[in-house]
């Protein structure tokens, strides 16, 4: 191709097209394996062929021998055990890992799952507390790992609860597990010499049952058939694509043989709600994870409270198919007050001005549902591919969550703001923070002007990123088999994406008021069928005014009455 937009990026520019094949492959599928630095046999077999066994010792987390000496201690000793879990289907997936395992062993563990908007994120020293003279052992999973102020109540008060803390997210200062009545089991503590540092909550939870499993006494061990650590991967794999984690490394091990088991799940709650999300049936993939059963799972703490979502995933509730059909009405709510917020910003807020003058979108209205800022961030990203914050302020401290557009840190740009916050936390593309109203305005500034040094206007562009051009020649069903190896997509291994130039527009059609454009195209005298959704006004105006167009895309298969054909879905024209 002669010209390439410049948002159109290629993956990995180093990689040619005449590059040398891969032994067994074809020259597509050996390009695309390169460009993911997949160059030798060793690592093609390994990706390509993840393997339970390749799973690094969960010992080498740190605190995890800690942990697991404090939990031997109080199941011998008949202790009360309380899980604490995050709202989210990360942490839901999490309480429900160990309570599952804690009751194989006969031990009935409490459950506690915060209000997201009436008690906010983290281990509070509000419920420790009220734990305290009830509880001997708090086990809790996604979070804990930078609350304070808790840590420091629980380490210096020899009459409270102990704490084991099973999390994933950063730790925000150099804080330390040496203290055996707060014991942190996170791959990312400082000095952490666990190989990969990626894994969920809930992937780090089934490494605190794996440990666990591994160190009881055979009389225990007894009650656990062979297959047991196996049937909980369909819930890791939902846990990490559902906090979207890169799918590479442990990972992509977790989740591919995650989701072999999701397809004939042991779970029955699981298998309710995937009755419920998916009903047309088929092979369950990450798309489905991702855009069907995630969001069912996080609606419940969006709107209501969580615990509807482990008391399904624990089989701890009677009415499964009830329980599911109740998170897809707290779902279809979800989406309504999430279409409530955007509708309202965009009336609002001019962002052609936003984008040239603030390079980052911060807002605030009592008017928006807290249980829905994030993903309404998300949305504004999404669509205008611009950092979003928006908070709302309720009981006299002001919420706000966000999002971020690759190359901007927003995580460590708050870290710079901290002194601003009551609380936050998150990582580079997302975050969660609790302010003093009186700060809004000075922090509003200091943001913008954080953003506006970082951010460039030519960042906020959306890019396409490509890994290999096309003739059309090259499509073919051997291809697409190949492609499939590759799964499953998502953070860090995402869908393959090729361009394909001079393209011939033999025909198009309207779809869906429009919105949607089907077109059979020709390049080197082979015919593929196209589709854009959602089309633009620019995509428009270059299909109303040229015949031979530029494309950019990725292919999927469809399958009609027993018939395979490849359909080429467009991302981009020029």
């Amino acid at each position: 191709m002669a010209d390439i937009p410049n948002n159109w990026i290629s993956r990995n520019p180093l990689i040619k097209t005449g590059s040398m094949p891969v032994s067994g492959y074809s020259s597509v599928f050996s390009i695309l394996l390169r460009s993911r630095g997949l160059d030798t046999a060793e690592k093609i077999r390994t990706f390509l062929e993840p393997s339970i066994k390749s799973l690094h010792n969960p010992f080498l987390i740190p605190g995890m021998e800690k942990g697991i000496e404090r939990l031997k201690e109080a199941i011998s000793s008949k202790q009360k055990i309380m899980l604490f879990a995050d709202y989210d289907a990360d942490g839901v997936i999490s309480a429900a890992l160990a309570h599952n395992f804690l009751r194989v062993l006969g031990i009935d563990a409490g459950i506690y799952i915060p209000d997201r908007i009436e008690e906010g994120y983290d281990l509070s020293m509000e419920f420790i507390r009220k734990s305290a003279g009830k509880t001997d052992l708090i086990i809790c999973v996604d979070c804990g790992t930078n609350n304070f102020d808790s840590q420091e109540y629980i380490r210096n008060n020899k009459d409270g609860p102990d704490v084991i803390a099973c999390d994933h997210h950063n730790p925000t200062f150099n804080n330390q597990s040496d203290n055996n009545k707060y014991i942190i089991i996170n791959p990312k503590m400082p000095g952490s010499k666990y190989p990969f540092k990626d894994l969920s909550a809930g992937g780090v939870t089934f490494k605190f049952v794996k440990a666990a499993l591994r160190s009881l006494e055979d009389s225990q061990k007894k009650f656990f058939n062979s297959n047991y650590l196996n049937s909980l991967l369909d819930l890791v794999a939902v846990s990490t694509i559902a906090d979207i984690m890169p799918l590479i490394g442990e990972n992509r091990i977790l989740t591919k043989i995650g989701l072999e088991k999701i397809q004939k799940t042991s779970n029955v709650g699981l298998k309710a709600l995937i009755d419920i999300a998916i009903p047309e049936g088929g092979i369950i993939g990450e798309y489905d994870i991702g855009y069907n059963i995630a969001p069912r799972l996080n609606a419940a703490g969006r709107v209501g409270n969580a615990i509807n979502s482990f008391k399904l995933l624990s089989n701890a509730e009677a009415d499964n198919i009830k329980t599911a059909k109740d998170l897809d009405s707290s779902n279809s709510t979800r989406r309504e007050l999430q279409r409530a917020v955007i509708d309202d910003i965009e009336e609002k807020y001019d962002f052609n001005k936003i984008i040239s003058r603030d390079r980052i979108f911060i807002a605030r209205s009592n008017d928006w549902s807290e249980g829905v800022l994030g993903i309404a961030a998300s949305g504004i990203v999404k669509k205008y591919n611009l950092p979003a914050i928006l908070f709302r302020e309720r009981n006299g401290i002001i919420k706000g969550s966000g999002r971020s557009i690759p190359g901007f840190d927003l995580h460590g740009s708050l870290l710079q703001l901290k002194d601003y916050f009551i609380k936050f936390g998150g990582h580079k593309m997302a975050c969660g923070i609790s302010m003093d109203p009186d700060n809004f305005n000075e922090f509003y500034l200091e943001m913008n002007s954080l953003a506006k040094k970082k951010i460039s206007y030519s960042d906020l562009i959306k890019k396409y990123k490509y890994d290999i051009e096309l003739d059309f020649r090259d499509i073919n069903i051997r291809l697409l088999d190949d492609l499939e190896l590759l799964r499953p997509y998502g953070e860090g291994n995402p869908d393959p994406v090729f361009i394909t130039g001079d393209c011939k527009v033999i025909n198009k059609r309207k779809l869906k008021d429009g919105k949607h454009i089907k077109m059979s195209l020709e390049n080197n005298g082979k015919r593929c069928e196209g589709l854009i959704f959602n089309i633009s006004v620019t995509q428009k105006k270059i299909l109303k005014n040229k015949k031979i167009i530029n494309i950019l895309y990725s292919l999927k298969l469809n399958v009609w009455n027993n018939n395979e054909s490849i359909q080429i879905m467009i991302k981009d024209i020029f």
